[in-house]
């Protein structure tokens, strides 16, 4: 069973304030409790704006920065509860110094940042504690760009933290020895064509997951819900035997959250080639898929947990992104060769790797199938 502290890509997950232990290799990486204030703007479009850049922000910082380790961050929708609760005004400036200084103290992170967008620019305050430590800005790209480097630049100058580079290439077909294998290796996904019922994919929208129920028509799927469909019902004639994996996403969840469905697990080994395939079909979600790969790292949250949980002895330690696919008219194959390693020589080896099916961006619904990794290493 998925649990909130191993959703780190889309989804978006509520994690605890208790503070981490100090990274044992690297004692300048003592993991900080995480608060990001909703930003700030004035006019429709820019609150829009800036609802996106406080997503991107958040999830940069939780699941990114010097390799996921930083930030123990608190939930987006806590946060804004905590607002309401203690009545103070957040819209389009920041409040008085008093009533700033009376959130900072009931939040009692480590580290919070506020944001304000106008005119497409971010500028972004760090705190420390109840104490403005230091700004930074940055010109958000337009819509058609992905804002990831700007992010990640902006985040540096604030925080000082790194960014390891996602890998976002195609496959290389120019070795006919390593096509040859892929060809015979088997396919190490559970379920990579949706039977009904299947246990082995996780929905997640925010902190809630379940597994996707199996239905016979569209019409009975809610907005913003996962299901396992018959592909016929996708549209694409050439595509009709069979089932697929459905997201429906609504504008609003499209704006900020997305919608993910994540695989079990994959055991792997480290430093070797992989590819990673699937086909997808978009009526308007634009995909971010990831591989997601993860660590034997016991006791990481203090001590706690089950020690034969999995969810309680992984970790997270390496990721890598697929290019970004927008609206299309027919199923179309989509594909990574992908090698999981650690971000560095003092951290475990990657052992598994989960495939992220997540969504952003565009509303509506999009059907994936054949999700293939295997092995292209001999």
């Amino acid at each position: 069973m998925i649990t909130k502290s191993h959703i780190l890509i889309l989804t978006l997950i509520a994690l605890s304030l208790t503070t981490l232990l100090t990274h044992a290799a690297d004692p300048e990486l003592e993991t900080r409790t995480l608060a990001v204030l909703p930003f700030l703007a004035t006019d429709p479009q820019e609150k829009k704006l800036a609802e996106r850049m406080r997503f991107a922000v958040s999830q940069k910082l939780s699941n990114d920065a010097d390799g996921g380790r930083r930030f123990d961050r608190m939930d987006n929708v806590k946060i804004d509860q905590l607002l309401s609760a203690l009545q103070i005004p957040w819209s389009t400036a920041l409040p008085p110094n008093d009533e700033l200084e009376k959130l900072l103290t009931t939040l009692d992170t480590t580290t919070t940042i506020a944001g304000i967008v106008k005119d497409r620019k971010l500028t972004l305050i760090l705190y420390e504690g109840t104490k403005e430590t230091n700004r930074a800005e940055i010109q958000i790209p337009p819509d058609r760009e992905s804002p990831k480097l700007a992010i990640e630049q902006i985040l540096t100058n604030l925080t000082s933290a790194k960014f390891a580079q996602l890998r976002q290439v195609e496959a290389d077909h120019s070795d006919p020895a390593t096509e040859a294998r892929f060809a015979a290796n088997p396919n190490l996904v559970i379920d990579p064509h949706f039977p009904p019922n299947s246990i082995s994919w996780t929905a997640i929208l925010g902190p809630n997951s379940y597994h996707p129920p199996t239905l016979s028509t569209l019409e009975k799927l809610q907005k913003d819900r996962v299901a396992i469909v018959p592909k016929a019902l996708a549209g694409d004639p050439k595509h009709t035997t069979g089932n697929c994996l459905l997201l429906r996403m609504s504008q609003t969840i499209a704006d900020n959250n997305g919608l993910a469905c994540i695989s079990t697990w994959i055991p792997v080994e480290q430093n070797k080639k992989y590819r990673f395939t699937c086909n997808y079909f978009s009526k308007g979600p634009v995909t971010h898929l990831f591989i997601n790969g993860y660590a034997t790292m016991p006791d990481q949250y203090g001590g706690g947990g089950d020690k034969n949980d999995p969810e309680a002895t992984r970790r997270q330690l390496y990721r890598a992104q697929v290019i970004p696919t927008k609206k299309n008219k027919g199923f179309e194959r989509m594909e990574m060769d992908f090698t999981p390693s650690s971000l560095k020589p003092t951290d475990p080896k990657i052992e598994w790797i989960r495939v992220n099916l997540y969504v952003y961006l565009g509303a509506g619904d999009i059907f994936f199938d054949d999700i293939i990794v295997k092995k292209l290493d001999e």
